[in-house]
């Protein structure tokens, strides 16, 4: 009986060397509080890319560079507008590209314009879905023809129509036909697919040219510009408005809005269980306001923004809008991995 406890004592003494320590899980490390800054000049002219990772301005571009922008993302073939220059588009419903003309334009209204979806949905656009039938990445088109209202410059200035036709994809390249409205300046154009962009763009300004403005998908996270937005008024009507602030890369950022911490409180444990919203306006542009009384835009301190990115969770709000000339556009912000 004594060897027997003898050898239980020596069988239980070498389990419990065997249980592993316990390790202390070390605490959520965050990053240093950093400063960014977008220089859009006081005409909102300049498209400012922003990379929180590489903590820099990685792309700036006029947004007067380009007209159309076509998705390059996996098996999406959506065409969109230049939110920037406050363009629409309209439907003529007609399949022959030189019965388009002039006379199409005479008799519009408002409400037979059409603007992008400002949330960025690409199941919502204005052009809408041009193809009748898909197999893989080839589309036949409807061949419908467009009427593309240009918008205005950076002054308010309107640039033209041209009438637009989409006349399909094949081996991820887009084929298109566009000219002036009384069938000068006809260009047919192949657009490539480039797999390392969200969107390929193209430009009206010499009748239609292929313009790669908006820098790898992966290389940004915020892009500091003017868009169109559809906003109310006090009486609930519906307004589309031409705005500035941020719109969110749409393949990897969601954005949630705080107003009840100030910046220095929001933690990462805050923010695991927040609702985030992929909507590429829902930083947008009411984190300022104007002040008609000190004739300035004035900052809502009250307001935070966090996102989900590829390289983790940031907290961002905005600290100011004007540079140290006193001149509006120059968003700046303080931003913290956390």
């Amino acid at each position: 009986m004594k060897k027997f406890y003898i050898l239980f004592f020596i069988v239980a003494l070498s389990m419990v060397s065997c249980i592993p320590e316990e390790s202390p899980i070390p605490p959520h490390q965050s990053g240093d509080v950093l400063t960014g800054s977008a220089e859009m000049g006081t005409l909102y002219l300049n498209q400012v890319y922003f990379s929180l990772k590489e903590r820099k301005v990685v792309s700036t571009n006029k947004f007067t560079d380009f007209d159309l922008e076509f998705s390059c993302l996996p098996d999406t073939f959506a065409i969109k507008l230049n939110g920037a220059r406050f363009m629409k588009v309209h439907n003529t419903g007609k399949v022959k590209f030189d019965e388009v003309g002039t006379q199409d334009t005479a008799s519009l209204d408002e409400t037979q314009w059409l603007y992008d979806n400002p949330f960025g949905k690409l199941d919502s656009t204005a052009i809408g879905t041009w193809w009748e039938t898909k197999n893989g990445n080839t589309l036949i088109s409807k061949q419908e023809v467009y009427i593309i209202n240009r918008g205005v410059t950076e002054k308010g200035k309107h640039t033209g129509y041209r009438k637009f036709q989409i006349l399909g994809v094949e081996d991820n390249t887009y084929f298109i036909k566009v000219s002036n409205l009384d069938g000068t300046n006809l260009v047919e154009l192949e657009i490539p697919v480039n797999p390392k962009k969200n969107f390929v763009q193209i430009s009206f300004n010499s009748g239609a040219v292929i313009t790669e403005l908006e820098p790898d998908y992966d290389q940004w996270d915020l892009c500091f510009t003017k868009y169109t937005d559809l906003l109310y008024t006090n009486e609930g009507d519906a307004m589309w408005y031409s705005v500035t602030g941020p719109l969110t890369n749409r393949r990897f950022v969601k954005t949630s809005v705080d107003t009840s911490f100030n910046f220095e409180e929001i933690k990462y444990e805050n923010v695991l269980d927040l609702i985030y919203s992929q909507h590429i306006n829902t930083i947008g542009h009411e984190w300022k306001w104007f002040d008609l009384g000190k004739g300035a835009y004035i900052i809502n301190p009250k307001i935070n923004y966090v996102l989900q990115t590829a390289n983790g969770i940031y907290k961002l709000h905005f600290t100011g809008f004007y540079n140290d000339a006193g001149e509006k556009g120059y968003p700046k912000f303080e931003y913290q991995l956390l």
